[in-house]
């Protein structure tokens, strides 16, 4: 039985019901302090299978789903019941991608819970290389994608979506030269064995609704909003990610933030490089 069949067995998804209806989640290891983790656009649950794996040695580490929300006050809801839940006090919060974008607004409204926030190739809703690239985009599809076929979206998804986070035409070459064998075994049998597809109208309606909130949110924040928090920030990007800018806004909201940045490998770096990611991580949350 390989790496992926074994935490697939092992990490069965966990139930809970918010606003009247069932929720799923992931959760891996023992303890009061959780590390939770708010995937990337385009995962579920079960794909942060790498972080789960790493930090469940000395945390609770929990991933959670965005399919069927469409506001970012009914997800915190459903993410502050499983916090309740599974009995957790300190919350490491790690957002990746669009969960950078929700891992920063969680800790404005709760950051009494949060003791270190890790924002992993995200941006600002105000960033204009974001609203060029990724707003506007998401505007245009939200008006078509009722029109189009699940079959079309499904097949452009799997032609542009890695081109766009790859900044790269040959991914599988990217791979091939940043990535450990054993970490591009795992993702090629985790590919094969997942049902879960980023392609999928429904999950694609509730990102879309869940970024244009945070957009409107995001216009209220202020470089104020976390002088009382006493926790600390690690930011990581890579230097030709296109789909994570922040525009200088982030010396604004965070000036004491960690930075830590990589080379050539876009949007995609935390599935490539996925060792490298985790050592920077652990290296942030040992330093005090």
């Amino acid at each position: 039985m390989n790496f992926i069949d074994t935490f697939f067995n092992t990490h069965k998804p966990r139930t809970i019901t918010i606003e009247g209806e069932e929720r799923q989640y992931v959760v891996g290891g023992k303890g009061k302090t959780a590390f939770l983790i708010f995937p990337g656009s385009g995962e579920d649950a079960l794909a942060c299978y790498d972080l789960i794996d790493a930090f469940e040695k000395d945390y609770k580490a929990i991933a959670v789903n965005y399919a069927g929300f469409h506001s970012v006050h009914s997800f915190f809801n459903y993410v502050n019941a499983i916090l309740r839940q599974e009995r957790v006090g300190k919350v490491i919060l790690y957002g990746l991608s669009i969960g950078g974008f929700v891992a920063q607004h969680y800790v404005r409204r709760f950051g009494d819970k949060v003791d270190k926030l890790i924002i992993s190739h995200s941006g600002s809703m105000r960033s204009k290389t974001i609203i060029r690239n990724v707003v506007i985009p998401a505007k245009i599809l939200s008006l078509f994608l009722p029109l189009i076929p699940q079959s079309i979206v499904t097949r452009l998804f799997q032609v542009l979506s890695g081109r766009a986070q790859s900044n790269n035409k040959n991914i599988i070459k990217l791979y091939e030269q940043y990535s450990s064998e054993d970490n591009l075994a795992r993702r090629k049998s985790f590919a094969e064995k997942t049902s879960f597809s980023m392609a999928d109208k429904k999950y694609l309606h509730s990102i879309y609704d869940l970024g244009m909130d945070m957009k409107n949110l995001e216009s209220k924040f202020t470089s104020k909003d976390l002088l009382k928090w006493r926790g600390t920030i690690l930011i990581m990007r890579t230097d030709n990610d296109h789909l994570a800018k922040d525009d200088g806004l982030f010396k604004e909201y965070y000036p004491k933030a960690k930075v830590t940045i990589f080379k050539n490998t876009g949007h995609l770096t935390p599935f490539i490089q996925t060792e490298k990611i985790i050592q920077s991580i652990e290296d942030f949350i040992q330093t005090r």
